[in-house]
């Protein structure tokens, strides 16, 4: 377990809640109106795929590299608001692989980290509806940890919430931030979603920002649960969206790690390794 330490600083955080379409010039267009209304602020948080939210067909004929247009909007966004931006995900080609991929860009607009998603979703809906990631993704191999001036943050994607043990990964590493970007379904969303983010939150001491999708599919049907959330370390919901395209800010403390982990100090009484 390494040493427990705190960052010195708050930091400012922008949650943007949208509902993508199959393209990706409207989709960023439309998100470029939302993060207009965002002000000052030290990151802005976006949800799993993002610019691009379609058919297995579309992930695949849109995938590209990082250095592709899609990065380099991002990278612009960064440095014209001058603050960290943690892209939930693109489709990132690499060879003849595509994996789901998860962004951080600091204030220069560079890339500070890239996460693979590790664990990839396979559901069966009911009504004969399925989804399966893998027909389209290769799987991340390892846990990407980040640190945000001062914040250290395990990074994730959407399924990867179901696995605690990447979570408990990240905080023996001494993570304050968990990211959870995700498109969590509305079937499944209305059932999981809040327990499971208050859970990781509350077992690792930590904040968890998790930004979704919103509204519907149009190339699958499929509806997405929205509530994006700010979680604290105590569980508690420091904001939360309701099923429309949205903004949300909040402030995390580094007092509330602090005094929550001196309340309850779980993270020193771990038996299990």
């Amino acid at each position: 377990m390494k040493a427990i330490t705190f960052p010195e600083k708050p930091l400012k955080v922008a949650v943007v809640q949208n509902n993508a379409g199959n393209s990706i010039k409207c989709n960023l267009d439309r998100l470029g109106e939302l993060i207009a209304r965002i002000r000052v602020c030290d990151l802005i948080a976006l949800p799993e795929v993002f610019a691009l939210r379609g058919a297995d067909r579309d992930y695949r004929a849109h995938a590209q590299s990082l250095r592709g247009n899609l990065v380099q909007w991002l990278g612009g966004i960064a440095q014209s608001r001058r603050c960290w931006i943690m892209a939930g995900s693109i489709m990132e080609k690499a060879g003849d692989k595509i994996y789901n991929t998860l962004l951080l860009l600091n204030r220069r607009g560079k890339i500070a980290a890239r996460y693979r998603k590790i664990h990839l979703f396979e559901a069966h809906l009911g009504n004969g509806r399925s989804v399966r990631e893998s027909d389209v993704y290769s799987a991340g191999k390892r846990p990407v940890m980040a640190d945000i001036e001062g914040w250290q943050c395990g990074l994730s994607i959407c399924y990867d919430l179901r696995f605690p043990e990447l979570f408990r990964h990240y905080a023996a590493a001494g993570a304050h931030l968990f990211f959870v970007p995700a498109n969590f379904t509305r079937k499944t969303g209305r059932d999981h979603w809040e327990t499971l983010l208050r859970a990781r939150a509350i077992e690792n001491q930590v904040f968890v920002v998790a930004p979704d999708q919103c509204g519907k599919n149009q190339a699958t049907g499929l509806a997405s649960y929205g509530n994006s959330m700010i979680v604290g370390p105590w569980g508690e919901i420091v904001c939360r969206a309701g099923e429309k395209e949205t903004v949300l800010t909040a402030v995390l403390d580094p007092e509330n790690l602090r005094q929550t982990r001196r309340r309850v100090p779980v993270l020193c009484h771990r038996r299990l390794f």
